[in-house]
């Protein structure tokens, strides 16, 4: 049995404004939920709270079937094909699996991994966010629960790995020890101030005006979002350590030292100006392939959303504008599975990549430093095969931070055979195969020798694989590149003491 049983989708309070407004911008007065509004919300009755979830529902598969017809991509073969968060799965012809095996248009495999997506949504009825008198988030808060939704994958990644179940009602140690995990990760979202609840909306909202100018009922960016989570993470001494960066340039040094940490890596990036300029539209997909990738916030104009995956064209999401009583908190954790089943959907959608805003975060987990150090290889050699990537690896710290001593670096994993090549060199590996020394990176120059005396390795010799640094002969077709004899990446061999950095 799964963690969790979900249950049918159920929806938000639609926004009071139809005007289209992008992600990245501040609305205006008018666009804005009145607080006299956002206090009535919780007096509302439970079947009022239904019926108007259930016609955001309609809206929702309404206009995506329009948006699809209008786009020719209804009466089209829907891919067989299917991603969600670096795992692959290859759909057969549902006319010849057995109808038993599906579920909303999806194999019951799919639908179970999708269920166990810790989804966050708008929530009522919690105590208000000082010094407002907010009780909901329903209208404004979506851009950060969707933050939550791309952090608590983050946090299960951290604490499960990918492939995770266990018996809600067992009482072996395992799954015992699994489910007070997994409710210790929901409850860093309850809708409070309490200890436990390290990243709540309340927490979150409080800290808009300091990094984006926002104030408690105000819609959040994805700069704004991405920093308030690192933020918080600082100030709790979190487990995980936040990495964020608007620029797209990732830089090591602030990452590794003084000690490694399991890290959040999230990347803010605006792709275009209304609509994601199309030559991103490959490293979206590519991106929700990697086994690092936690999943991506953006959404579509005036609407954020959860990026988990893909089919063909068509992003697989969850929506946070789904309005549900919040969570109250249990003494002694006893929370049953019912509890916390409103955090999670079995109903994947999807939305065509041209009808995304361009403003989104990217977020990448990594949990070891050999993951990062593949985050870095796979994302190099998706430029290096032609395709527009939004994010780069510098080997030092950032021009703003403190400055420390850390040696740059061609990171990249190679094969037993690559590593006894170059170790004459002094280049050593562990029993992975991963590259420990961390040497000058430089353009080969056209000679086939870099000018300080670096070798050349072919990267049919070098192998991208997870944290086990082996080698995988399907990755050019997951990315959907292919990697041509010639590509080659540059070791350095000749390296000083002061170079090397770690023994792993």
């Amino acid at each position: 049995m799964t963690v969790v049983s979900s249950e049918s989708l159920t929806t938000e309070t639609v926004d009071s404004s139809t005007a289209e407004t992008h992600l990245c911008d501040q609305p205006s007065e008018g666009q804005l939920p009145s607080e006299s509004a956002t206090e009535a919300t919780p007096d509302l009755s439970g079947i009022t709270v239904q019926v108007v979830n259930t016609l955001r529902e309609w809206y929702v598969l309404a206009s995506d079937s329009i948006s699809s017809l209008l786009e020719g991509r209804l009466m089209q073969e829907p891919s067989r094909d299917l991603w969600l968060l670096g795992k692959h799965y290859e759909l057969a012809d549902q006319a010849d699996e057995q109808q038993s095996t599906w579920a909303g248009g999806y194999p019951t495999e799919v639908i179970r991994d999708f269920s166990r997506l810790i989804w966050c949504t708008y929530r009522s009825q919690y105590p208000p966010i000082a010094p407002s008198a907010f009780t909901t988030d329903a209208g404004w808060g979506c851009m950060l629960r969707a933050g939550q939704t791309l952090l608590a994958q983050a946090l299960q990644l951290h604490h499960f790995g990918r492939e995770w179940l266990f018996d809600w009602d067992s009482f072996l140690e395992e799954d015992v020890h699994r489910r007070q995990q997994y409710i210790g990760v929901v409850k860093q979202f309850f809708d409070d101030y309490s200890s436990s609840s390290t990243f709540s909306i309340h927490r979150m909202a409080s800290l808009g005006n300091k990094f984006e100018g926002k104030d408690i009922g105000q819609w959040f960016g994805p700069y704004g979002t991405a920093a308030i989570i690192r933020e918080l993470a600082q100030k709790s001494d979190h487990e995980l350590s936040i990495y964020t960066t608007t620029d797209g340039v990732v830089y090591l040094a602030d990452i590794c030292e003084p000690d490694f940490k399991p890290t959040l890596i999230l990347v803010a990036t605006m792709l275009g100006i209304d609509r994601v300029n199309p030559v991103y539209y490959p490293f979206i997909q590519a991106s929700l392939t990697l086994p690092q990738s936690a999943g991506i916030a953006g959404g579509r104009p005036s609407s954020a959303l959860y990026f988990a995956g893909f089919q063909g064209d068509a992003l697989i999401y969850l929506d946070p504008h789904f309005t549900r009583p919040a969570t109250t908190h249990r003494q002694d954790d006893a929370y049953t599975q019912s509890d916390l089943a409103t955090y999670s959907c079995n109903t994947p959608r999807r939305i065509a990549l041209g009808r995304l805003d361009p403003c989104m975060v990217f977020g990448y987990y990594c949990g070891t430093l050999e993951s990062l150090i593949d985050l870095r290889c796979r994302i190099d050699l998706l430029g290096d095969d032609g395709m527009k990537t939004i994010m780069s690896f510098e080997n030092g710290n950032a021009p703003n931070a403190q400055t420390h001593i850390l040696a740059s670096s061609a990171y990249c994993p190679t094969s037993p055979e690559t590593s006894a090549a170059v170790s004459t060199g002094g280049a050593l590996s562990d029993s992975s195969g991963l590259l420990v020394r961390l040497p000058q990176s430089q353009p080969p120059s056209p000679n086939g020798s870099d000018e300080d005396g670096s070798i050349l390795v072919n990267s049919s010799d070098v192998g991208v694989g997870g944290d086990d640094g082996g080698g995988d002969d399907g990755e050019s077709d997951r990315l959907g590149q292919s990697k041509s004899e010639s590509d080659e990446l540059v070791l350095e061999e000749d390296a000083s003491e002061d170079e090397w950095v770690t023994d792993l």
